[in-house]
């Protein structure tokens, strides 16, 4: 049983102003603006394009570095006369060998990708978020409108009850204790009301909004379709962002390993210079050199330094391997946990439609019967609560079933800007 809802009358001031504008949002509407203004999103975006820059810098270890130079200098003393010293040069060096200069740029390349993983899991846990913000208003708007139709019936009970008891047929108290159920149903409605306000700020929120404007949900409330394979759960233990993250973070403390050993390697760098010196601005004595520089690190830190650099490096390498093998774990248990808990929910909100629909016409058939004296008051008011409870019981039901779908989605690594 689909249920479509769309307010789009309703108009709830937020803020001091009598009648604020009111927004009415699609799922896809809610997920491109929070693309726009989600903080998260955006600041998990930046974080990534600035490892991306970093990587972009560090690539530039490979190139020549060259450099020119323009001095002048003036030097005097006693029985000779001060003078003038003018230089200018050029000069370049480049890398012939530096493993220590590859596993700079290797740890930039890979601190890149964990950024670009990180995005994916932020734009996914802000999906979840947004998600949940937007089923809860639409389900908040629901449970207004349903908990006005039990102020409905109850109301109209009291009043026959009422009827019933001033001409004889009905005892004093039972009237007093419909007009309660009433009265409570009322501040029910209050209550409904207020959720539905808290259920708006929270979605504009979710969106990365600041408006004072009313919000409303245009969406399903049907119990949402999912099936998740075992091969999809395999790929997500190589694939998902959080286990990119985590190999990401595993290889980086790899690539420190290497690098503490290249302090022990040597290194070879080439370089040259061409320049001018005399006593004029512009000189025009010349002069050039090339060389080569070998470089080989005996003591450099310490005597002990690079052997203990080395072991604390590889201490850090073993740790981080047992993260990876837990975060595999604990990904593997929460989706395969997390989609059984998905499954019963699903089940048990499809039954409580039944539900709703059978009591809903014991209630009719109950209220004849009543009125016909073939039954008692307490087994009317029996068979109202059982209805009254079916039908808030359905919609928990079925929001659980919206936030276990959420929640494996967001385990998936689904991001916000894939579509539905």
């Amino acid at each position: 049983m689909t249920l479509k809802i769309s307010f789009l009358t309703l108009v709830l001031a937020l803020g001091t102003s009598p009648a604020a504008a009111q927004r009415v949002l699609t799922w896809d509407e809610a997920r491109r603006l929070a693309l726009e203004n989600n903080p998260s999103v955006k600041a998990a975006r930046a974080s990534m394009e600035q490892a991306s820059h970093n990587y972009s810098a560090a690539l530039n270890s490979y190139l020549p570095q060259v450099n020119a130079s323009h001095s002048v200098s003036r030097s005097g003393g006693d029985g000779s006369s001060p003078s003038n010293r003018w230089s200018a040069s050029l000069s370049a060096s480049q890398e012939l060998l530096n493993l220590r200069t590859i596993s700079s740029v290797k740890s930039s390349r890979l601190a890149r990708e964990k950024a670009e993983a990180d995005y994916q899991a932020a734009s996914a846990s802000a999906r979840q978020a947004l998600a949940g913000a937007f089923a809860d208003l639409l389900f908040a708007q629901k449970r207004a409108e349903v908990q006005k139709k039990i102020l409905d019936i109850r109301r109209e009970n009291a009043k026959l009850i009422r009827l019933k008891y001033e001409s004889g047929m009905e005892s004093k108290g039972n009237a007093l204790y419909t007009e309660a159920l009433a009265e409570s149903a009322a501040v029910s409605v209050k209550k409904a009301g207020r959720d539905l306000l808290t259920a708006q700020r929270a979605l504009l929120e979710a969106i990365g909004l600041e408006e004072a404007a009313g919000v409303t949900a245009s969406g399903d409330l049907s119990v949402p379709a999912f099936s998740l394979e075992e091969a999809a759960i395999v790929q997500a233990l190589e694939s998902s962002p959080r286990m990119t993250a985590a190999k990401k973070t595993l290889e980086t403390a790899k690539e420190r390993v290497s690098s503490a050993r290249y302090y022990a390697y040597p290194s070879l760098k080439a370089n040259g210079s061409y320049g001018w010196s005399g006593d004029s601005e512009f000189p025009r004595d010349k002069s050039w050199s090339m060389g080569l520089s070998l470089s080989l690190p005996l003591f450099s830190g310490g005597p002990t330094y690079h052997f203990s650099s080395l072991s604390a490096y590889k201490k850090a390498l073993a740790g981080a391997e047992q993260d990876y093998r837990a975060a595999r774990l604990a990904l593997a248990s929460a989706l395969r946990g997390g989609y059984d808990s998905y499954l019963s929910a699903a089940d048990t909100a499809k039954a409580a439609v039944l539900l709703l629909a059978a009591n809903e016409e014991r209630y009719k058939e109950a209220q004849i019967r009543y009125m016909a004296g073939k039954i008692s008051f307490i087994d009317l008011m029996n068979v109202e609560q059982n209805f009254v409870d079916s039908d808030l019981n359905g919609l928990d039901s079925a929001r659980a079933a919206h936030s276990r779908k959420q929640a494996l989605e967001q385990l998936l690594g689904v991001p916000m800007e894939r579509q539905d």
